[in-house]
This record gives C-alpha cells, structure tokens and sequence, in this order.
C-alpha cells in the first residue's frame, strides 16, 4: 500500500513538474518584445512626432492582433525628447539601459545628429521616418531612415523658385534643429545662387524663447524681397506668415516637409494661402492601402494622417517583417534584415534602403488651396 502511495506521489510531482515546465515555456515564448519610440512630443514642435507616434500605434496594433511574433506581442515604450538636443541624448541612454534594441526615431534631425558620436558603437538601433539630414547619408551605422535627403528637400524647393521666377529671397531658420535647418539653408542658398537667385536677408531664431513673431515679420517685410523661405515647424510657420499677413505683406512663402502637418492649416488659417511646401506624399492619393490607411487613422485619432503617420506606419511594419526574419532581435541583426530586404512596399508605392540604411524616395511640392493642401508639380 505504502509502494503504491509511493508511486501516486511520484506520479503526481511528476505531473506537477512538467505542468511548471509546459507553463514556464509558454510564459518565456509569451514575454513581450520591447520597442522604442522617440520625438517631441509635447510643445509646440510636437505634431510631426505625435502623428508619427500614432502611426506606429497602429502598425502595432496590426502586428499583435495578427499572432505578434511567435506568440510575442510588441509594447512601446514612448519617450519625449522636448525638442532638446540634452534631453534627446538622455533619453537615448535610458533605452540602452533598458536593453531595448530598436527605437523608432527621432523626428527631427537637431535630436539625432548631435547624439551620434555616443550611438555610434552602442547596442541599439535607430528608424527614423522624418529625419532627412545629409550629414547621416552613406553611414555605415546604428541608424536607418525612411525618408530621402534634405539636399533633396532643397532642389525641388530651388527648381520651383526658378520655375515662379523668385530670385530675391529672404530667408529665416530655427537654430535648434541642427543638422537640418542649417543644412537646408546653405544648400538652398547655393542652389538658388546657381540660378542667379541670392537671400538679401537670413534670420535666425529659437522656439525654445520667447519669439517676438511681430518684430521678425517686420523685418522680413521690410527687405522687400520677392520671396520668404521658412524653415521650421508648422507652428512657427503658422505665427510668423500671421504677422506677415497683419502688415498687408504678400510675399510668397516656401517651406520644407517639416511644416507638412495639420498644425500648418489649423494654426496658420487664410494666412498660409498659397503657400509652396514640399511634400513626401501625395494625401490625396487613391491607392487602396493609402485610403484605408488614412480613414482608419482618422476613425482612431479624429484627425487627418501626415506623410509623419505614414511614413512611421510603413517604418514599424518594415521593422516587423525584420524581425520575422531572424534568427534574434539584435540590433545587428535586425539592421542586417532591413537591409538584405532592400525593397519595400509602402502605403503609396514602393522605396529602397540602400546598403547605408538610406531612402531614395522623392519629394514633390504642395500649394495651400482653400485650406487643402493640393500637389502641383
């Protein structure tokens, strides 16, 4: 009688052990997959990074309900980098702390080109959807980007000047987001130089402070130049081209993707009538997944998708399907995957990454037409 109780026992711890094993096994394959998310996302430069934010919310979103990986489910881990250089290089650290192997972002370039030098042989792995500076171009390094050149942003601004016959130009740029707007600025000047354009006048200015829009757009309506290129955020955008307006100043206006968002209409109202953006795609478009994409985003948000919520949108999927690939989640190996994939099928048409980590993909030129903007070139 003792044996067989004896042999229950053993019977029973058995079942026990190997219900403990079945259970650890399922709760290791269940652990979530950890992924960074960084930009400004609070303040007045914030939209290009809350819209992207979203963008990979939804992407996300996708990916768990359709098995995750493996079983696994993606959590992200949002952090704000307020549109500081410091603060952005901090954050930075506490994902590497955090042993998270891949970020999406940042958004601007002035929060990523300055935190390089320490990244450069850290473990992790930055997607940038927006970040187009030139100085990160053909790097062998921890960083992919989504998007094509600022040097690009500059000829297809400098070939519509030459188109609309602007040759005088006033110029004004955020110092903050460096490694962006100065690049913009010297590459547009020369640029417009080659079509024998000049800028008569350039101003400079900090977000951060606090801006005298007034006192600025009388000094660029002063000049009397035949045209103003802009280079910030939507925001700004919005305050300096008011003030302009105010003084019955009709200069046309020319501005980067950067200003490309919903805060650009909804902020600047009649006064950014006209105005000349380039753009990364085309809203209006009619590819299916384009329209699907931007009636789900509006369903969940109540607001209209950026090229930002696109083109994160299309950066997390791409980082889902390298991580499908294998065999780990190292940040190298990941890199390795995006790389090796090379062609990629986005919301509007399909992009290359080359060897780099590099987009090629192309820019086109908007005008603010009753409040919509609407593609010209």
């Amino acid at each position: 009688m003792k044996f067989k109780k004896t042999i229950l026992s053993l019977v029973f711890l058995g079942v026990i052990c190997l219900s403990s094993f079945i259970y650890l096994q399922c709760t290791q394959t269940k652990e979530v997959i950890k992924i960074g998310v960084v930009g400004t996302m609070t303040g007045s430069n914030s939209d290009l990074s809350v819209s992207g934010r979203r963008g990979v919310e939804l992407a996300t979103k996708e990916f768990n309900e359709a098995g995750g990986l493996d079983g696994r489910k993606v959590v992200l881990v949002v952090k704000d980098d307020k549109f500081d250089a410091t603060t952005a290089l901090n954050v930075d650290k506490e994902f590497i702390s955090e042993n998270i192997p891949v970020v999406i972002g940042h958004y601007t370039s002035g929060m990523m080109v300055n935190s390089m030098s320490y990244l450069k042989d850290k473990d992790i792995l930055f997607l940038s959807p927006t970040i187009s500076a030139d100085s990160l171009s053909g790097i062998d390094d921890n960083f992919i980007r989504f998007i094509a050149t600022t040097r690009e942003q500059a000829i297809i601004l400098a070939n519509t000047a030459k188109i609309n016959k602007d040759k005088q130009f006033v110029v004004v740029y955020n110092i903050e987001n460096n490694g962006f707007n100065n690049a913009f600025y010297d590459n547009f000047k020369e640029l417009l130089e080659k079509n024998n354009g000049e800028v008569i006048l350039a101003k400079t200015y900090t977000s951060s402070g606090d801006v005298n829009y007034s006192s600025l757009a009388n000094d660029l309506a002063e000049s009397k130049a035949e045209a103003l290129l802009l280079i910030a955020g939507a925001a700004d955008n919005a305050q300096i081209t008011q003030q302009l307006r105010k003084l019955g100043s009709k200069v046309q206006i020319y501005a980067p993707l950067w200003s490309n968002t919903e805060d650009l209409i909804i902020k600047g109202g009649t006064a950014v009538e006209g105005m000349l953006i380039v753009g990364a795609i085309d809203t209006n478009g009619k590819a299916t997944d384009l329209v699907d994409f931007k009636e789900h985003y509006f369903n969940v948000y109540g607001e209209n998708a950026t090229f930002s919520a696109v083109y994160s949108y299309e950066a997390a999927t791409s980082l889902f399907q390298a991580m499908k690939m294998g065999p780990d989640l190292k940040p190298s190996t990941i890199k390795n995957n995006v790389i090796s994939i090379k062609n990629f099928k986005g919301l509007d048409g399909n992009y290359q990454i080359d060897k780099f980590g590099d987009s090629n993909r192309s820019y086109m030129i908007f005008r603010v037409e009753d409040g919509t903007l609407r593609r010209v070139d």
